[in-house]
């Protein structure tokens, strides 16, 4: 079947409204302008352009939903973006708190071909650097393995990580001074007035304090104690 023609500014629209709604915000142009870097004039002109092309359309309450054929662009760009992350960690050796950033760069020149080739390379089932499923995306993290933001979990519990926000170079390399990537086992020990958490990362029983910025910027799994 023959892809739809879109420029590198519209897939990127259409990737970050996808990925707005799996993160369970609203879509609405304040978000995406924020999210892309560019003013409110310039989202609301590209999004009457894609709205006349039929990759979307705005509701009267500002929320912006993707047609069939804008999701499934979409799926095709963030499809794309988790391979490139994939080469440049597992092949090319680039750090897990750059892979987003370089994958960017990448996404929009990875052919069919290439995404086959690195699909058959990495198989079908396995997650990005920072946990993201290939396909699926969070809806697989919340239906198969039960996931909720850190900040949401019970105190006295066990959890696994299972994504860590990927967009923040130096979110990720605060993580990653704090050993905490997708696998790492941590223990919620107390949740402040204010919202902080107390937690143990893996077998340490030293506790870390984590602000709701942080926590909110983490998705786990309930495991046993």
């Amino acid at each position: 079947m023959r892809r739809e023609k879109t420029s590198v500014s519209q897939e990127d629209y259409l990737k970050a409204i996808w990925e707005l709604v799996q993160e369970e915000q609203t879509p609405i142009s304040a978000r995406l302008a924020e999210d892309l870097g560019v003013t409110p004039p310039a989202v609301t002109a590209a999004l009457k352009r894609m709205a006349r092309t039929g990759f979307l359309h705005v509701r009267r309450d500002g929320r912006i939903v993707l047609s069939v054929k804008g999701q499934g662009i979409a799926q095709h760009l963030v499809l794309r973006h988790r391979l490139a992350e994939k080469l440049l960690t597992d092949v090319i050796g680039i750090d897990w708190s750059r892979a987003h950033e370089e994958a960017e760069r990448l996404e929009h020149g990875i052919s069919p071909q290439v995404a086959a080739l690195l699909l058959k390379r990495f198989g079908r089932d396995v997650r990005c650097p920072h946990g993201v499923p290939l396909f699926g995306g969070m809806s697989k993290l919340r239906r198969k393995f039960g996931a909720v933001r850190l900040s949401d979990a019970e105190v006295a519990r066990s959890y696994e990580v299972l994504r860590v926000f990927e967009k923040d170079p130096k979110f990720l390399e605060f993580m990653e001074s704090l050993k905490l990537r997708p696998g790492t086992r941590l223990r919620v020990h107390k949740r402040e007035y204010d919202e902080t958490m107390a937690i143990s990362v893996g077998h340490h029983s030293a506790r870390i304090h984590l602000g709701k910025p942080a926590t909110e910027r983490l998705w786990v799994r309930r495991v046993p104690s």
